[in-house]
């Protein structure tokens, strides 16, 4: 194993790969009583459509990422969260835009066997034609509640208005259509393309010896087979700078009206550093202006201009970028107003030295705070891994950005691309 340490922070891990491709980072934290072993996959509700290296596109149903980790934890064959159970361990799963997450945590000071029992529930899958069936309707059910809830389907339709095309557009787990369309054919396929060990990483945050725990996960690898892997890469159509929809109306339960105001940003490049940078930028940008730390915030929840509930995020990777701001409000053209004139403001004021240092302090101090919590450790070494990066390059990143660099990029943006998404009450409120 190829042992890796920062003297900064007084931190080791180690990497290595088994000989059929599966990538195993192991984070030694010697001085710990807890482990965390996580393994991803990088295939999340954006990739419904693949492409192969001899430009032929797979398409599957909108969520069957989300799908498919609902059928690999409720096994067929057996009651995994009770495995789990029996010996000691915290276990869960996730789907988010970009991934597919399996992990557990515990305090046991010996995790061979939950170790091998992740790699292989995960890496088996045994599925009937009446258990997809039966997974339907408890998926419709979850996706139904997420609509009926206004602050996220707020978020999920403002991401429809600006995008036609994109499969941002999609809710994670689907729709109801998407659901009832997947068939236990398509959900094998989309297993044998996806969760293959050349596609696949296995961190572990543990006090527990690095050396016993990659012979432990060897072995394990040695006794499977798995068909040849074939390299694919996300598909998205190309988009139109211009939104989808400008103006998207919805009624629902709610005593006030929630408004957002998404905007449309055209991707610059695809070098990851560079998106990350810029991403990073972005955030600094509006939290510097849009938050506490601007002198005039708290005037402008006195003065109505927004209310407590008001926030802002963005976006910004290699297939698309927005900014989004939500609030609720009774007069949605002031506030989209405002926040239009807040953003010209903020152009030609720019972000200031003192609130740029602050802001790196506050996030380089956040990253820093990973590396407490094996769990955290374990998704965010993940998430930069896939991305050919490690937690001390972010670090850097967050480090190397300047004045300059936040004036240029917020230059560069053009921000009339806008969508306006209210969800107003019913007219029986």
């Amino acid at each position: 194993m190829i042992k890796h340490f920062n003297e900064d922070f007084e931190e080791t891990y180690y990497e290595e790969s088994c000989d059929n491709g599966l990538k195993v980072v192991i984070w030694h934290k010697k001085d710990y009583h807890t482990s965390s072993c996580l393994l991803g996959v990088p295939y999340g509700s954006l990739d419904l459509n693949q492409q192969d290296d001899k430009g032929n596109i797979i398409s599957m149903p909108s969520g069957i990422a989300h799908f498919l980790e609902h059928k690999l934890f409720e096994s067929d064959h057996s009651d995994v969260m009770e495995e789990f159970s029996k010996l000691g361990c915290n276990v869960n799963a996730f789907t988010s835009y970009e991934e597919t997450c399996y992990y557990f945590d515990t305090s046991a000071q010996n995790i061979d066997k939950p170790l091998e029992l992740l790699l292989d529930f995960v890496q088996s899958l045994n599925i009937s034609e009446a258990s997809v069936e039966k997974e339907k309707g408890i998926i419709d059910q979850e996706l139904q509640m997420y609509l009926q809830m206004p602050d996220s389907r707020i978020v999920f339709e403002s991401f429809k208005a600006l995008y036609s095309k994109h499969p941002l557009r999609n809710d994670i787990g689907g729709n109801h259509d998407s659901v009832y369309a997947t068939n236990k054919v398509q959900l094998e396929e989309c297993y044998r393309l996806n969760y293959h060990p050349q596609n696949m990483y296995l961190v572990i945050a543990t006090p527990l010896d690095p050396e016993h725990l990659f012979k432990v996960i060897n072995e394990n690898q040695k006794t499977k087979q798995f068909a040849k892997f074939v390299p694919l890469k996300r598909y998205v159509e190309k988009e139109e700078e211009s939104v989808f929809k400008t103006n998207v109306h919805i009624k629902m339960d709610v005593e006030i009206p929630r408004v957002a105001l998404g905007i449309k940003l055209k991707v610059n490049n695809d070098n990851i550093n560079k998106l990350i940078k810029d991403d990073w930028i972005l955030r600094m940008m509006l939290e510097a202006h849009f938050s506490s730390m601007n002198k005039d915030f708290q005037k402008w929840i006195d003065d109505k201009k927004i209310s407590p509930l008001f926030y802002c995020d963005n976006e910004n990777t290699k297939d698309h970028s927005l900014m989004l701001f939500v609030d609720e409000t009774n007069d949605a053209k002031a506030f989209i107003d405002f926040i239009n004139q807040q953003l010209s403001i903020l152009k030609n004021k720019n972000i200031d030295k003192q609130s740029l240092d602050q802001l790196k302090h506050r996030y380089y101090g956040s990253v820093m705070r990973t590396f407490n919590k094996v769990e955290n450790i374990t998704i965010q070494h993940f998430r930069n891994m896939k991305n050919g990066l490690t937690i001390f390059d972010l670090l850097k990143i967050i480090e190397s950005i300047t004045v300059e660099d936040c004036y240029a990029l917020y230059h560069s943006l053009n921000l009339d691309n806008q969508s306006l998404v209210i969800i107003d009450k019913n007219s029986e409120n």
